[in-house]
């Protein structure tokens, strides 16, 4: 882990096709992430409680393009400010710590899923999505 000739971009593009092919929804991937995250804590089960997950399963999908999306571009697009606006205090009230679960959830999908699964396609997810999750809990507060 750590190789400096990895190209992490590279390494999570080819974990992510695996998965999700050409951006296909994965009813089993985002299936096993939220049995994964919901059953990680009860309180955030209970943050669950009454939400349609069929509904929010698409919306994690759309997430993840999203959160990929700044990685590769670095703009803020009306889709990020909207995310990070629903996940805000005035809002849904996600806290930093929820995040750093999230992730840890979706490593763990991710692993489950990606035949080629290694560190560096754990460290690959994680680089990826970081800079979008940064600037949600960035906003968290505004």
């Amino acid at each position: 882990m750590g190789n400096a000739t990895i190209n992490y971009g590279d390494v999570f593009d080819a974990s992510f096709h695996r998965i999700l092919g050409d951006g296909a929804f994965n009813p089993a991937f985002t299936t096993r992430f939220y049995e994964i995250f919901l059953g990680r804590d009860p309180d955030i089960a209970d943050r669950f409680a009454n939400t349609d997950m069929s509904a929010q399963k698409t919306m994690l999908h759309d997430s993840l393009f999203t959160l990929v999306d700044f990685y590769r571009n670095r703009v803020l697009t009306p889709q990020l400010r909207r995310l990070a606006a629903v996940h805000s205090r005035a809002q849904h009230d996600i806290p930093a710590d929820l995040y750093d679960r999230w992730m840890n959830s979706l490593a763990a999908a991710v692993a489950e899923f990606d035949p080629e699964y290694d560190e560096d396609v754990g460290l690959a997810w994680r680089l990826v999505l970081s800079p979008g999750i940064t600037y949600m809990r960035y906003c968290y507060d505004r």
